[in-house]
């Protein structure tokens, strides 16, 4: 959420981060830690959340941010 913010003031919007109270019945930490090295040697590529991805985000929500 924060790079969110980061990015959006970036661009000249203002980001308001709203904490609420998660509506989920699993706990919040729990043990699972899954392994995804096998989607890697299939050949995924990952796409990470970077700047510039939260900048293309931003695009497209306000190219079309009346339909929204």
């Amino acid at each position: 959420a924060e790079k969110v913010k980061q990015v959006g003031a970036k661009l000249g919007y203002e980001v308001k981060i709203n904490h609420i109270e998660n509506p989920r019945k699993e706990a919040e930490e729990h043990y699972y830690n899954p392994k995804y090295t096998g989607l890697i040697e299939l050949g995924l590529k990952p796409h990470y959340l970077t700047e510039e991805a939260l900048v293309g985000m931003f695009e497209i929500v306000e190219k079309y941010k009346n339909n929204i």
